[in-house]
């Protein structure tokens, strides 16, 4: 009986002690887990010389509720050539070069340049600054941090200063290459835009004469004009 009651009483100690270790310990693995994470995607993006793959986007749009689903490819090369290749639901390109943006949608021949925002945040400029989020947002894992057998860590990152665009975006970071898997990205109006990406290749050689763009004939150009000074 004596030892029945010890052995209670040691069970006790036990289940208390691993209390006491979640309790006290987690914040800082957790903060160190964090940390390490966050230092090896900005390694991973810092090192990338270019970058491709297939992606499906969603828009969630909060008037109307309504859900918008494209899919396409896109193309990267540092340090400031971007190219959106949609296929479905209508052809688009979209083809930042500098700060210069060109969309061109061949069903309806027109061809839209502008200047790109300065200061401003969107799935674009997110790509392409990836290394340096620690500048521009606070970032947290975001609810689990990782869900069981995902394979990706989950951040939560918050603009650190306004005129930004967006409340938050949520990144899903694999933890075997560090490469972003998927983004969804929260404006100030409440849309939500998630993109997931796969068939990723990186420093395949892209040529500097896919961000080229050359207008067709017969295609109207609207163009923003220039501020007056």
């Amino acid at each position: 009986m004596q030892k029945s009651k010890c052995k209670m009483k040691n069970q006790k100690l036990k289940t208390l002690f691993y209390v006491l270790i979640v309790l006290f310990i987690p914040a800082n693995i957790f903060a160190a887990e964090l940390k390490d994470v966050v230092d090896n995607l900005q390694q991973r993006y810092e090192r990338i010389k270019d970058y491709q793959a297939d992606f499906a986007q969603e828009a969630v749009l909060k008037i109307g509720q309504t859900t918008e689903k494209a899919f396409g490819k896109i193309y990267v090369k540092k340090p400031d050539m971007m190219r959106w290749d949609y296929d479905k639901p209508r052809r688009q390109q979209i083809i930042i070069n500098k700060q210069e943006i060109i969309i061109y949608i061949p069903d309806e021949k027109q061809v839209m340049k502008d200047r790109l925002p300065q200061g401003s945040v969107n799935m674009t400029s997110f790509i392409t600054n990836i290394a340096r989020i620690r500048e521009d947002f606070n970032i947290t894992f975001y609810q689990n941090k990782k869900e069981p057998n995902s394979g990706r860590y989950f951040l939560e990152l918050t603009p650190k200063k306004e005129g930004m665009n967006i409340t938050k975006a949520v990144i899903e970071v694999s933890e075997k290459d560090f490469l972003i898997q998927k983004l969804s990205i929260t404006d100030l109006q409440g849309n939500i835009t998630n993109v997931s990406f796969s068939d990723i290749k990186i420093d395949a050689g892209i040529k500097d004469s896919l961000f080229a763009f050359k207008i067709p004939k017969g295609v109207e150009v609207i163009e923003r004009p220039k501020a007056q000074k």
